[in-house]
């Protein structure tokens, strides 16, 4: 879980109980798979969980009025490139990013929320709620570049339309996108990306094709489970190593489904390490995806913010 305070303007990070942060330690993409004490032998390959770990955030116990949310990604506009393997990734130049609900010229977008089995989620961010530098408002989201954690701001872009980019965002309901200005952004790309199967706890990393780190990693419990859909890392987190969140914490773009907040701050998941690697292969975290400590440290080394993660039951 991620905290910020509700008026967060410093940066200030505090630990929470429930995830941790993280920091990258590279890995030649031609390497042999690597494996910990719970990997498989082909690959090694880390899986985070992090509910919001930014300094205590209060929740607005009020629901104000607020505008609907980005549209949902809508997989028949997604574009992908010509290589299926790369994602784009846009990291902001500007202080701040304003994040629009709908392209200048085109009708409004009709928008779908999305919850939980038996849970309404509440919009995060939402009136009175300070999402640790992200706000709502009128036509959209904006958000503070850099981080509260001081990381650069960065989105996965699902679709290109020259001036305007779609991207993925880091917001409740889950896998909305809105429109950002490229000349807000600058564009790289990555190969990386994560494939977690929660019914096995088995998280791959591959490079392209190649599939490069297999681990077994800690997933949601039955009442705090780890939301399916696909997300992408926001930023790394570094953390004091040998504590409960492991050596990093890789941040991302989900925020748990049944949960409003964590341990006073924002619900978000993230993947990091454990201090209790006999859980891997249990359903006992919640939300946060828990990996051997030795993977931690070696996908926070290996990938960029911005590498898109799947997660399927």
């Amino acid at each position: 879980m991620v905290t910020a305070p509700d008026d967060a303007t410093t940066a200030g990070p505090v630990a929470s109980r429930g995830c941790a942060r993280q920091t990258p330690c590279p890995t030649s993409a031609g390497a042999a798979p690597v494996r910990s004490g719970a990997v498989r032998p082909r690959l090694l390959v880390s899986s985070l969980f992090l509910v919001a770990l930014l300094a205590p955030l209060a929740c607005s116990s009020h629901h104000a009025a607020h505008p609907a949310p980005a549209s949902t990604r809508p997989p028949d506009t997604v574009t992908r490139p010509a290589n299926p393997y790369i994602t784009e990734i846009a990291t902001a130049k500007v202080p701040q990013v304003q994040v629009l609900f709908n392209r200048p010229g085109d009708p409004p977008t009709t928008t779908t929320t999305v919850a939980g089995a038996g849970h309404q989620s509440a919009p995060i961010p939402r009136a009175g709620l300070n999402s640790a530098g992200v706000a709502v408002n009128a036509v959209g989201y904006e958000y503070a570049n850099p981080t509260y954690f001081n990381n650069p701001l960065v989105f996965d872009v699902v679709k290109d339309q020259g001036d305007w980019l779609l991207v993925s965002l880091l917001a409740r309901p889950l896998e909305q996108v809105g429109w950002v200005r490229r000349d807000d952004v600058t564009l790289s790309t990555t190969q990386y990306h994560l494939d977690l199967t929660l019914s096995d706890f088995d998280l791959k990393v591959f490079n392209g094709p190649n599939l490069v780190v297999e681990t077994k990693v800690v997933v949601g419990t039955p009442t705090t489970p780890t939301p399916l859909g696909r997300f992408y890392v926001t930023e790394k987190i570094a953390r004091p190593p040998r504590g409960a969140y492991g050596s990093w914490i890789l941040a991302t773009s989900a925020y748990s489904q049944t949960l409003d907040s964590f341990d006073g701050g924002l619900p978000q998941v993230a993947f990091h390490g454990t201090n209790n690697p006999a859980l891997v292969g249990t359903q006992s975290s919640n939300g946060c995806v828990r990996m051997p400590d030795p993977v931690d440290i070696q996908l926070a080394g290996m990938l960029p913010a911005g590498t898109p993660i799947t997660i399927q039951a």
